[in-house]
């Protein structure tokens, strides 16, 4: 198994795992630089991205083939984010989620109520259009500890 930057060549195959995940992806393509894919033996098994807006960050669509999850494909495909994050001076991260707030909260992120989300999060087309209003928002501060 090993990881990589996405290419605009991988949107079909990702936008594919997306959709079957449930997950959005229509605008996927206008930020497929800060997506990362996971592969094994040459095949997209795992997938999750970044907006980035400033500061803050906005995590994008961690997505694992059914049958490799459970196996902690997740968690690194989350890690590689914040590892990305990290690098491009973030401080903070946001995502919303309708069936993943327990599975985020070990990785920090605490539930927010919508009203209070920085602007530039909000009028993202992930929180304006395509997720909708019942999906939870959580935030997670990012160590400076990592940076170097």
């Amino acid at each position: 198994m090993n990881h990589r930057e996405a290419t605009s060549a991988d949107l079909p195959t990702i936008k594919e795992l997306l959709n079957i995940s449930k997950l959005p992806s229509d605008d996927i393509d206008d930020h497929i630089d800060n997506f990362i894919v996971i592969e094994e033996k040459g095949n997209v098994i795992g997938v999750g991205g970044l907006e980035i807006y400033d500061d803050i960050g906005l995590v994008r669509s961690i997505a694992v083939v059914a049958e490799h999850r459970s196996k902690g494909i997740g968690e690194m495909i989350y890690r590689l984010v914040e590892d990305k994050a990290n690098d491009k001076g973030i401080n903070t991260l946001y995502l919303l989620t309708e069936s993943a707030t327990e599975y985020f909260k070990k990785f920090g992120f605490i539930t927010q109520e919508r009203s209070e989300v920085p602007a530039s999060i909000a009028e993202t087309k992930q929180f304006r259009e395509l997720c909708p209003s019942s999906a939870k928002l959580m935030f997670h501060k990012i160590s400076d500890m990592n940076r170097q």
